[in-house]
């Protein structure tokens, strides 16, 4: 008794399969999924570079991507369904998504590399001809996506409390606010291409905003699928307030997208 009192008790399988003696079980779906995603601006710089060809890494890029979320989900369910999660497993599931989230720093990092590498050497940023960029609708965009962190954080929160119906509706608020900013994305490109005719092919300018922008677009569509499967399990129950870390990577992966997007404005829009 005095042992539960301090909180050292052990969970059993009941509790989700947080007991000890399992051992590690590997995966290779975060390194999959980080190359997936690196084929897609390697297949827009081969756009710019040689044209059509590049497409097909960038359609590559985006099946394999789809094919790796589908993967990796599709086992961390059917560990969940099985009762297979050790404390062990939970540790590296955590340790996989940092290195995942890493290797998508560091893409995001080479893209900002080349842009300021870009700027350095030209004799005035934006080049001559280039559009002004708006500020407004972005920054509207970007006090939703901020906001979306806010209500995922509070949804995580709330599971805690085991309060479980509360949490599914934060959690589909933040994918109706991730939603809303892609839309928001969405009109600043289909503006800037009809009135102001500024394309990916619009010179050095053109080709790093619309890299930077859409890769980050990308990362919220897919952030988006991950929260829409979240919601889901949330539906399904597969969550307690002990064992829940589907919902915590996803999270993780939401605050990513949106620091990525603060900088990423602030580089864009206001430098």
């Amino acid at each position: 008794m005095q042992q539960k009192e301090k909180g050292e008790e052990k969970l059993t399988d009941q509790s989700y399969g947080h007991a000890a003696g399992q051992g590690h079980h590997g995966s290779f779906w975060p390194i999959f999924l980080a190359f997936a995603v690196g084929l897609m601006p390697f297949g827009v710089l081969l756009y710019v570079w040689a044209g059509k060809f590049g497409l097909f890494f960038i359609a590559l890029g985006g099946l394999l991507t789809l094919y790796g979320i589908g993967g990796w989900l599709n086992l961390l369910i059917k560990e969940r369904m099985a009762h297979l999660g050790a404390t062990d497993r939970e540790a590296w599931s955590r340790n996989a998504v940092k290195l995942f989230l890493v290797s998508e720093a560091a893409i995001f990092g080479a893209l900002f590399t080349h842009h300021f590498y870009a700027r350095a050497h030209l004799p005035q940023w934006p080049p001559a001809g280039a559009p002004h960029l708006d500020t407004t609708i972005p920054f509207i965009a970007t006090l939703i996506l901020v906001a979306s962190s806010f209500t995922m954080e509070h949804g995580h929160k709330l599971l805690l409390k085991g309060k479980m119906v509360a949490s599914q509706r934060w959690v589909l608020l933040t994918i109706i606010l991730g939603a809303i900013f892609l839309s928001c994305q969405g009109y600043e490109w289909g503006f800037l291409k009809a009135f102001d005719e500024f394309t990916l092919k619009s010179g050095t300018f053109g080709t790093s905003f619309y890299m930077m922008t859409g890769f980050h677009g990308l990362h919220v569509s897919m952030g988006l699928i991950v929260l829409m499967l979240t919601f889901v399990r949330l539906k399904l129950g597969h969550f307690t307030p002990q064992n829940h870390f589907f919902l915590v990577g996803s999270s993780w992966y939401w605050h990513f997208v949106d620091i990525v997007w603060v900088f990423l404005f602030g580089t864009m829009y206001l430098l």
